[in-house]
């Protein structure tokens, strides 16, 4: 009788990896955490928790609207992953998203319940330290036109913009638990933002990613408005604006040496 071989490449390639799926769950059970306080009634929403701790570092309401355009690149980075199992940069970098993912979900849960503090904040630095983990990984592969659509941008976007948002989720813990310097003093949420424009360039030259830098420039943006409309400090403002000018500096620099 003879012997027939049966391929299993149509049925590996139909199995896609925990990775992308774990992405995909994660990606989804952010969004749901994000209004489940507000579904059952429970706690206080995160802007009112923001208001109650409130110094010249916290942005503008409208600079939270980023969190739409991470939550759809992040389902879509997701479904791209399952659909390309062999991609090194999922496998790269795939676990590293879907951590944040899950990490946005638990802080979206634990604040409105407790309040902006230091797990809050130890919740945030374990995403940032996973999305920065995540771009130096990709940094050193040769990527795709997908992949760096895919897989880098998501992770690169959310990246920037929580590494603004650990900052500010340090100051505002610090109000909270009233720790000193108190960052409700202009000059104490301004040696602040000056550390996270230098903590941002530093990171930008490390990963070399553009998208890593526009979260970041448009977090100061709206810094640079809430100390125009609501705390009345221009030198915070100015001093966001300048910010702003030295990291699209230093990101048309990296570009230009990247060609």
């Amino acid at each position: 009788m003879a012997l027939t071989t049966i391929s299993t490449e149509p049925l590996a390639r139909e199995r896609a990896p925990l990775t992308g799926w774990l992405m995909l769950g994660l990606g989804a059970a952010q969004i749901v955490a994000s209004q489940v306080p507000e579904w059952f009634g429970i706690g206080r929403s995160v802007a009112e928790q923001s208001a109650a701790t409130s110094h010249p570092l916290v942005p503008s309401g409208p600079a939270f609207a980023i969190w739409g355009l991470i939550f759809l690149f992040g389902l879509i980075g997701a479904i791209w992953a399952i659909r390309h199992p062999d991609s090194e940069a999922v496998k790269a970098a795939g676990p590293q998203t879907a951590l944040i993912w899950g990490m946005n979900a638990v802080w979206s849960v634990w604040v409105p319940l407790n309040g902006i503090d230091w797990v809050s904040f130890a919740i945030i630095v374990v995403s940032v330290v996973a999305g920065l983990t995540g771009l130096m990984r990709l940094k050193r592969l040769n990527l795709n036109r997908a992949e760096k659509g895919f897989v880098l941008a998501p992770l690169a976007l959310v990246s920037g913009w929580i590494s603004a948002a650990m900052v500010v989720n340090l100051t505002s813990a610090m109000v909270a638990s009233g720790v000193e310097p108190d960052p409700r003093v202009m000059t104490v949420s301004l040696g602040f933002l000056l550390a996270l424009i230098a903590f941002g360039g530093v990171m930008l030259r490390l990963t070399r990613s553009s998208t890593y830098a526009l979260p970041l420039v448009w977090a100061l943006g709206w810094i640079a408005a809430a100390n125009v409309q609501r705390q009345n400090e221009p030198l915070m403002a100015f001093t966001a604006v300048i910010g702003m000018g030295l990291l699209l500096a230093l990101l048309l620099t990296i570009r230009r040496r990247d060609v």
